[in-house]
């Protein structure tokens, strides 16, 4: 009977703090709803801050055609023009399709901004493993780094979650993602010269 009480006890704050999120996004979507744009980059952060209230942030993992069409229109734009944004759009369509390519160089070509080829910077390779994580992952580099780094994790609308520094001389580093909620993230590591590596971490439980 005490195990009963306790079950639905639990259960019962569970839902509270569910609905008090769901009121909370539904809240800031309505605010963001009633904000007036006149530039591409504010029409962008207003239509990717909408999904993402309208899904992660109140635990919907599924898109709906229309919010899928709206971010691949975002995340299909010339960065330099749509803003961060569009990295925003493209994190959260990763959801739908990870394996969509989307190319600065040809996406920005046509308005006449020359983006610079990244390839340079793939000698330097990251990979975090396992991945998807649980509570704990390890990032590996395919060599030291020639000064401090550091290793930093993004959430979908690009906010810093984590942020660790990264001595020189360890090309492996052991941290935990206990505090990450169930979602997909982007991580980068930055040395001296800048960024030297980036990728996708996805926290399941």
């Amino acid at each position: 009977m005490r195990r009963s009480l306790a079950i639905l006890a639990f259960t019962t704050a569970w839902q509270v703090a569910a609905d008090a999120k769901v009121l909370t996004a539904d809240g800031v979507k309505a605010a963001n709803a009633g904000i007036a744009t006149s530039e591409l980059i504010e029409g962008n952060e207003k239509v990717v801050n909408d999904i993402y209230l309208a899904t992660v942030g109140k635990d919907v993992d599924e898109l709906t055609s229309a919010q899928t069409s709206a971010l691949l229109d975002v995340a299909s734009q010339c960065p330099m023009l749509g803003g961060n944004a569009v990295f925003r759009a493209r994190s959260l369509y990763s959801l739908v399709d990870d394996t969509y390519d989307f190319d600065d160089q040809l996406l920005c070509l046509p308005h006449g901004i020359i983006v610079k080829n990244l390839t340079d910077r793939t000698a330097n390779s990251v990979v975090v493993i396992p991945n998807p994580a649980v509570d704990e992952a390890s990032l590996i580099l395919a060599r030291t780094l020639d000064g401090p780094g550091t290793f930093i994790v993004y959430d979908a609308l690009g906010t810093v979650v984590m942020r660790q520094a990264l001595p020189n001389e360890m090309p492996r580093m052991h941290f935990s993602t206990a505090s990450l909620v169930n979602a997909h993230y982007h991580y980068e590591v930055r040395g001296p010269t800048g960024v030297i590596g980036s990728g996708k971490l996805v926290i399941v439980r």
